[in-house]
């Protein structure tokens, strides 16, 4: 069953689509890849080439799909960079037409504003996040930063990050997974639905990993398709970061080493998850 794909895109490394796309395959999604930016690489290392795509490129874009597919049979869609607010309203219209023609799409958010207290995108995007896309998502994925900036909730604990969580869930979505929350020497990723609250915990890595949030979310976006469930989806792709974050590591890297390890990321072994009480 199709995924639609909306994110950034890097010919080195594996970020936003680059790091979401090889794990959906891999799990045997066919995924139709809008790339709202093309970069030669991530920005944080500091010299890079390419540019955004402008919203109307997009716009005409997931028109010519529409055209070609009639949005039928989509099981999934993620989204994560939009690159510019006309890009984010452009998904959001069209997120009408998917809808009606596959009724059962599950769609995943990751609301990419910034990270580590700066925000990295342009002026506009996390209104569209707010006004457009959350409500209509099934999952959202926000980072600590993330889930403060949409909450109004400072988030610096597990307790806060579930506090931020149920606010969020009251605009629409069905699951918040909050992730990169600060716990003592790990970081947690919780999973809060109306009915149930889990949470995982991994260590804490003094050192950057450019794309571990968008693998992370394309893999929970494909387990969730297979589950339905939370507890499940959050296990299994928390296990598979964990495989990639310590290839990586030791790989002396800061982008993921990917390709070579798919399998095992995808077929790791769950990680524990424990009910937030």
């Amino acid at each position: 069953m199709p995924v639609l794909a909306l994110s950034s895109h890097v010919a080195v490394g594996h970020v936003g689509n680059a790091a979401a796309v090889p794990a959906l395959e891999r799990r045997g999604h066919e995924v139709w890849r809008v790339d709202t930016v093309s970069f030669s690489n991530h920005p944080g290392h500091h010299k890079f080439a390419g540019k955004v795509r402008e919203g109307h490129e997009i716009a005409d874009l997931l028109h010519g799909i529409a055209r070609h597919t009639g949005w039928v049979g989509v099981d999934g869609i993620y989204s994560g960079y939009l690159g510019t607010p006309e890009t984010g309203r452009a998904f959001a219209e069209m997120l009408d037409a998917i809808e009606e023609s596959s009724p059962g799409a599950a769609y995943l958010c990751d609301p990419v504003i910034g990270d580590h207290g700066r925000v990295f995108v342009r002026d506009g995007i996390e209104n569209v996040f707010r006004d457009r896309l959350v409500p209509r998502a099934t999952i959202i994925t926000p980072n600590a930063f993330e889930l403060a900036r949409l909450s109004g909730h400072r988030v610096e604990t597990v307790a806060d990050a579930h506090d931020a969580a149920v606010t969020l869930l009251e605009w629409g979505p069905q699951v918040v997974v909050a992730t990169g929350v600060p716990d003592g020497e790990h970081l947690a990723i919780l999973a809060v639905t109306a009915e149930e609250n889990w949470v995982a915990r991994s260590p804490w890595h003094d050192r950057p990993f450019f794309g571990t949030g968008d693998l992370f979310s394309g893999l929970f976006l494909s387990h969730w398709l297979e589950h339905r469930s939370a507890a499940p989806a959050l296990a299994r792709a928390v296990a598979g970061l964990e495989v990639v974050t310590a290839a990586t590591k030791a790989a002396g890297s800061v982008d993921l080493v990917l390709i070579a390890h798919l399998d095992a990321i995808v077929g790791a072994p769950p990680a524990q998850v424990s009910p937030l009480k």
